[in-house]
């Protein structure tokens, strides 16, 4: 969709896509984190807390009808319009709709063949439909009609498959506010996360350089998309902790399985950004590339602040206290923002989100020091990690040297900086990581 709407198309889904963002963080009122926290200690399967997962859904519904009316209020009343009030309307509804997921609800109850079904199935319908009716910039609505019908979809099957606990609802006054008073925390914990994460593409939209927020989009998009996948498969890890007590060993198994995945991604992210610009958007988005080299460094900062503030701190029910870290980044971010983007645009936009997110991860690590310590150990593996760049570069030098096409690059650059790192990591190393991935490996293939 880069390559058929443009720079310009991107650009209004951009901004658009910040604005869903705000309001279904809000409209989500805290209502994942604490949901998974209160459902993950029920038994797989039990039922009795069905009117409680549909007051919370409630709640969700509730706060997003109202996030919608500002979001409204917002655009219509906003100096430099972008896009038009088709495009306008459809989000409001999607801004509603996607509450309706209840991602939340299957995680905790371990559904996740049911989750991984849907995405992909849906997620190919809204492939096909788009390479079927989006053709030109022009179709532009057409694309956001896809968008709209995806996540009726997905709210369509969500209830379907929880029909059974439609027949539990009973109004309880007492029930629905204890319940908000318990994910108040939970709620100016999400809002603030998703505003200090997006206060940089809302401030590039008021500018009206509509091209340049499309670069812009295209390099976070390709970094943000890869995130929140690696986020959201962490939640495996969250709802495990929550079974029983707190086991260290698990959490060190995470924070060690999101190095030696994250790292690597980072690496080549960085060093083969142009290639990745080239194949992924095209030569129209080159001036992408150098924001992509900052954005790619997030690969770094995100997962591990994620390890520290979701299988750390909620775990050990912080989340008053990241409230606070939240708080003064979404400070930070804003005042970043309003002294580089005027001096560097999308390049000072994006620094100021890679400096607000190194900051919340020096706090996160600070105050997780009683729940959990970076061991000496673990220090070591993540020196190991580290290694990946040093490869990632050479083997990019590499193929420039064997091709100038961007693909053949792509191709001999990632395989040789995968193979020469898991050679690294295995033989010369010796990571104690790599050595029980690869007996696992072993070990499942001598089974089948």
């Amino acid at each position: 969709m880069t390559r058929t709407l443009g720079p310009g198309g991107y650009g209004v889904i951009g901004f658009y896509e910040s604005m869903l963002l705000v309001v279904n963080v809000l409209a989500a009122f805290g209502v994942n984190y604490y949901g998974l926290r209160l459902l993950s200690k029920s038994a797989i399967g039990d039922s009795d807390n069905a009117n409680t997962v549909l007051h919370l859904l409630l709640i969700n519904t509730l706060v997003a009808i109202s996030g919608m009316l500002v979001y409204l209020v917002y655009v219509f009343n906003k100096k430099v319009q972008i896009g038009n009030s088709q495009v306008t309307f459809l989000y409001a509804y999607i801004m509603v709709i996607y509450m309706f997921h209840a991602d939340w609800y299957f995680q905790s109850q371990e559904k996740f063949r049911f989750i991984l079904k849907r995405t992909f199935f849906i997620r190919l319908f809204v492939l096909v439909s788009s390479f079927l009716f989006v053709r030109k910039p022009e179709h532009l609505i057409y694309y956001i009609i896809i968008s709209a019908a995806n996540y009726t979809l997905i709210a369509a099957s969500a209830w379907w498959n929880m029909r059974t606990l439609l027949p539990h609802w009973k109004w309880d006054p007492d029930l629905f506010r204890r319940l908000l008073k318990a994910l108040w925390p939970f709620a100016i914990l999400g809002a603030l996360g998703s505003i200090y994460f997006t206060i940089d593409t809302i401030l590039l939209a008021r500018t009206g350089r509509i091209t340049d927020l499309g670069h812009y989009t295209v390099a976070a998009k390709i970094v943000r998309l890869g995130l929140n996948v690696f986020v959201g498969a962490s939640i495996v890890f969250f709802v495990k902790l929550f079974r029983t007590e707190v086991d260290r060993g698990l959490q060190a198994d995470s924070m060690l399985m999101t190095m030696h995945f994250s790292f690597p991604i980072a690496a080549m992210l960085f060093f083969f950004a142009e290639p990745v610009i080239r194949f992924v958007s095209g030569e129209t988005y080159l001036p992408a590339a150098g924001m992509l080299r900052i954005f790619s460094l997030l690969w770094v900062v995100v997962p591990l602040h994620d390890f520290f503030n979701i299988r750390v701190l909620i775990v050990h029910h912080r989340e008053k206290l990241l409230v606070k870290i939240y708080f003064a980044a979404c400070l930070l971010s804003l005042l970043l923002n309003l002294v580089l983007i005027p001096a560097f645009f999308t390049t000072g936009a994006a620094l100021s989100i890679l400096i607000t997110e190194m900051l919340v991860l020096a706090a996160s690590i600070y105050y997780s020091r009683p729940y959990f310590r970076i061991s000496r150990k673990l220090l070591v593996e993540m020196l190991f990690c580290l290694a990946v760049f040093p490869i990632a570069m050479l083997a990019a030098q590499v193929s420039i040297m064997v091709s100038t096409n961007h693909i053949v690059q792509l191709a001999i650059g990632l395989t040789g900086t995968l193979l020469a790192n898991v050679f690294m990591q295995l033989v010369i190393f010796r990571s104690a990581f790599w050595h029980r991935t690869w007996n696992a490996i072993r070990a499942a293939k001598a089974r089948a």
